[in-house]
């Protein structure tokens, strides 16, 4: 699957590619706004988050504030109730101090939950006020990218359907034209990796990491990256960088439980993966997550399918000719928990890994 953040979704709306790309190849099946819907690893996915891409991705205190706080609350109030009356029946009190005592107990409870639901909706209307302005701000800078590329020379300006044929050496002016906008825009808003982490790799990826590196210029495995009023990092397992446009791709290599533990990982019906997501999108990585067993198995299928969201994003097809000849790569449908609990039932991973890796497992 792969995911493109919602700032590299609208330049390419604004400046679509040069028609030439048209004729060279099949990048317009996998074109931004074009992309093929779908929820299966190998399968191009538009992501549109829900929050604007920003340095400083918005973190909602919801241990505090969530509505799951709120219950507790109400059912702290009931289940002290029931204590009072139970206590005030075993040691003989009267009516009256028992009605004082729940009384006063419940006026407390009542104030706790009402200051936690005001602090709330104070919290979500600074979020979305904080979400507004963000997403003005993102607006005015791709509105104010390089004003050679809406010339009127320019014919792949959006909006403009009548867009004519170019020659070779205007298709790769107009192509330099784009990549240099689409650089700038990364300077201002690609939050970059602190460092690399020292968390325990994946069996299957010291392997891919050949392939990556033989394709792609500037490869990195386990950057790390600072999540913003948290004390955790992420890790993504590979980052790819395209020098000449500056976008970076995150790649992530999915297992369907943790060799050691067996426990279920990666699972479509949890949100681990999606919260994930999202500030990878935030912070204006496109995602690309692979299957264990697609990295394995058709290593450079999916070298072709990054090279192949390069150019649909970039124009530049240099990564994608040396793997035109390559095999697409084919779909996965996502596995949920109870599926990966009978795989790791049925040791699946040991099914499809070479047998210097199969020991030990992550």
């Amino acid at each position: 699957m792969v995911f493109y953040p919602e700032s590299i979704e609208k330049f390419c709306r604004q400046y679509p590619l040069p028609p030439l790309q048209l004729e060279v190849g099949e990048v317009c099946d996998c074109e931004i706004g074009k992309l093929k819907g779908g929820y299966r690893w190998g399968e191009f996915q538009v992501s549109r988050p829900t929050t604007a891409s920003s340095h400083r991705p918005i973190v909602l205190p919801t241990k505090f504030l969530s509505a799951k706080l709120l219950l507790t609350i109400w059912l702290f109030w009931l289940s002290g109730v029931v204590a009072l009356f139970v206590l005030a029946v075993g040691l003989g009190w009267s009516w009256f101090g028992l009605l004082s005592l729940g009384g006063a107990y419940s006026c407390l409870m009542a104030a706790a939950y009402t200051h936690v639901l005001n602090s709330r909706i104070q919290v979500l209307s600074e979020c979305r006020q904080l979400l507004k302005e963000r997403s003005f701000q993102e607006s005015k800078t791709i509105s104010s990218l390089p004003s050679e590329l809406s010339n009127k020379g320019c014919q792949f300006v959006a909006g403009n359907n009548r867009m004519t044929r170019l020659d070779s050496a205007q298709y790769e002016h107009q192509l330099k034209l784009r990549c240099q906008a689409l650089a700038a825009l990364m300077r201002r808003n690609l939050v970059k990796p602190i460092g690399r982490s020292n968390a325990r790799q994946g069996v299957s990826e010291e392997q891919f990491l050949r392939y990556l590196q033989c394709y792609f210029e500037e490869v990195v495995q386990a950057a790390e990256f600072k999540i913003s009023l948290s004390r955790r990092n992420y890790a993504a397992d590979f980052i790819v960088l395209h020098s000449q446009s500056g976008i970076g791709i995150a790649v992530e290599v999915d297992e369907p439980y943790a060799g050691r533990s067996k426990k279920p990982t990666h699972c479509c019906d949890g949100d681990s993966d999606i919260r994930r997501n999202q500030l990878f999108l935030e912070w204006n990585w496109i995602v690309i997550r692979f299957t264990e067993k697609q990295v394995v198995q058709a290593p450079l299928s999916c070298c072709k399918f990054i090279a192949t969201a390069i150019a649909a994003v970039t124009g530049d097809r240099s990564c994608l000719k040396p793997l035109e000849s390559e095999p697409d790569l084919l779909s996965v449908k996502p596995w949920t928990t109870a599926s990966a609990r009978q795989m790791a039932k049925s040791n699946y991973r040991l099914s499809y890994l070479p047998n210097p890796l199969k020991s030990p497992l992550r």
